[in-house]
């Protein structure tokens, strides 16, 4: 009997979602940054940007699973930037 490997490996729901959101993020922050420059005002787009998230976030995932988020996207810039600083050398 010989075996042989047609299997069609299907790729995985979490890897889908993972691609999805990715792409659904760069669009709308490419959308803000251009509201942002259209408007010339990044104030007022990021606080509106941030209302609308911390609104919707906090009836989805509850308030504490928010405000976990936005901790975690601040600190995640913050280590992005640091890392691209050349005088931090840790």
């Amino acid at each position: 009997m010989k075996f042989t490997n047609n299997i069609v490996k299907f790729p995985s729901n979490l890897e889908s979602k993972k691609k999805k959101y990715e792409k659904i993020r760069d669009k709308v922050e490419n959308i803000l940054s251009e509201c942002a420059y259209d408007q010339r005002d990044l104030w007022a787009v990021a606080m509106a940007a941030g209302r609308f998230s911390s609104i919707f976030l906090s009836k989805i995932e509850g308030e504490d699973q928010a405000m976990k988020f936005f901790k975690n996207c601040m600190e995640t810039q913050k280590s992005f930037e640091e890392s691209r600083n050349p005088s931090n050398i840790s």
